[in-house]
């Protein structure tokens, strides 16, 4: 074989193992990869998800999230479906799960309250227990789970301890009749019993303001605040009225606007004179035409917190 030969062979042969390495060099340290899904995985689990292509991770800061656990990767960069060099390193931001919230004290509140309250914190009302008791309102909360202060993720719930009110007491109804009336008003509400509807009649055996007719009939089986009808010996023109001033201002705390009621017993028994929403803080003034002595029913949001007597 001549010289020339020998010299093209050797130059294709070098081109050959020159193009191989470069080639092979191209495939071992620049391949192209393409960057995998690894939201929503555990750090540790998405690390390996990414060396399994030939690429790193790195956690670059971290953030709390509604919908993404605790440990797990919310945002990465490069997104996925990208395509980057093996090696490179996937920047990752990473929850720390709900952010923590303070517990609001919700005791002596009731349960619409309380949700509020809670919903307002970011919270759950949680497993609602009950207990009889004569101390604190139906309804209303008397301890709670975890304490208020104290700090919890955001969306968690918070158990309580309610009261179902006090127990059923059930009274046998007096012969009221002949007595009068002002002792009958006494006597039934020293025991949680209201005066109904009053009604006036002259009926002739009787004394005057006294009572001729009640409801339910003496010997009947009646509730705890329960009402009673009473009909006085008395004729219409014969009643003294006078006119008061009812002053009212709405207790602070809880709810900043809450349903107020007010209710005044008298001789002519018990009717509403207000019933609307208010602000805490704000007064209530009424001018009201009573007969014999009274007594103020105050109610927030539909639960009885104060009686007030008016001589």
């Amino acid at each position: 074989m001549d010289k020339e030969k020998l010299k093209t062979i050797g130059i294709f042969a070098l081109i050959f193992f020159v193009t191989l390495y470069l080639t092979m060099a191209y495939v071992i340290r620049g391949k192209s990869v393409i960057v995998p899904d690894i939201k929503g995985f555990p750090v540790e689990e998405a690390r390996k998800i990414l060396v399994s292509k030939g690429l790193a991770l790195k956690e670059r800061a971290e953030s709390f999230s509604e919908s993404i656990p605790d440990g797990c990767v919310m945002v990465q960069d490069p997104i996925e479906g990208s395509y980057i060099k093996a090696g490179r390193t996937v920047d990752v931001t990473v929850s720390r799960g709900l952010k923590m919230v303070t517990v609001p004290d919700i005791r002596e509140q009731n349960a619409r309250q309380s949700k509020i309250l809670l919903s307002q914190s970011g919270l759950n009302i949680g497993i609602i227990s009950k207990i009889t008791t004569k101390d604190t309102p139906e309804g209303y909360i008397i301890a709670q789970n975890p304490m208020a202060n104290s700090s919890i993720k955001r969306n968690a719930a918070v158990n309580v301890l309610a009261s179902s009110g006090e127990k059923e007491i059930y009274y046998v109804m007096p012969n009221l009749m002949g007595k009068k009336y002002e002792t009958v008003r006494k006597s039934l509400y020293s025991v949680k019993l209201n005066v109904g509807n009053v009604s006036y009649k002259t009926v002739s055996g009787f004394e005057k303001g006294s009572i001729v007719n009640q409801y339910p009939l003496p010997g009947s089986r009646v509730k705890k605040n329960s009402s009673v009808d009473l009909t006085v010996n008395y004729a219409e023109n014969e009643k003294q009225y006078r006119l008061i001033s009812v002053l009212y201002t709405v207790e602070r705390g809880g709810l900043s606007v809450k349903r107020v009621r007010l209710v005044i017993l008298d001789n002519d028994g018990s009717r509403e004179i207000y019933n609307d929403m208010s602000r805490s803080g704000s007064t209530i003034e009424k001018s009201v035409r009573v007969s014999g002595s009274v007594i103020l029913q105050v109610f927030i949001n539909n639960e009885m917190k104060e009686e007030r007597p008016y001589e």
